[in-house]
């Protein structure tokens, strides 16, 4: 799975008029985390024990809905990613309920961000990992 860079700058504002003229969550956004968070798994079992997240199937359209629980699997696959790996502390997820409410631009950047920082992480891990060749035996000699 490729890697997209996440959107880390997530903004939210009301005009005067009590208008959301903030960035809005589409399907784009979801195709984005949930394929980033497949591309950390990838990154993560090259260099630590294999474990596994779950799918959350194909690529959506707009015209397709997301669901609570796919946005709380989104939020779950970053901790199985992250306890697998660096333990690092990315706050506390909120739990979405159907009709209830659903991630702002402050959830949206901690999430995005986390996975951002997951990525540098593993990235700087795989990239300062020592590499030396063995050689056995003689130099230039028969064993």
């Amino acid at each position: 799975m490729a890697w997209s860079t996440p959107k880390t700058d997530w903004y939210g504002a009301v005009d005067s008029d009590g208008n959301y003229t903030g960035d809005r969550f589409n399907a784009v956004d979801f195709n984005r985390i949930k394929n980033n968070l497949v591309h950390l798994r990838e990154m993560a079992i090259a260099l630590y024990d294999e474990f596994s997240i779950v799918s959350l199937g194909a690529n959506r359209t707009p015209a397709n809905y997301f669901y609570a629980d796919e946005i709380n699997q989104l939020e779950s696959n970053l901790n199985t990613i992250n306890v697998n790996t660096l333990q690092m502390s990315y706050g506390t997820a909120p739990v979405y309920a159907d009709n209830g409410a659903t991630p702002d631009y402050i959830e949206l950047n901690r999430l995005e961000g986390a996975i951002l920082d997951l990525y540098n992480r593993l990235t700087n891990e795989t990239e300062g990992r020592r590499m030396f060749t063995w050689n056995f035996g003689m130099k230039g000699g028969d064993l």
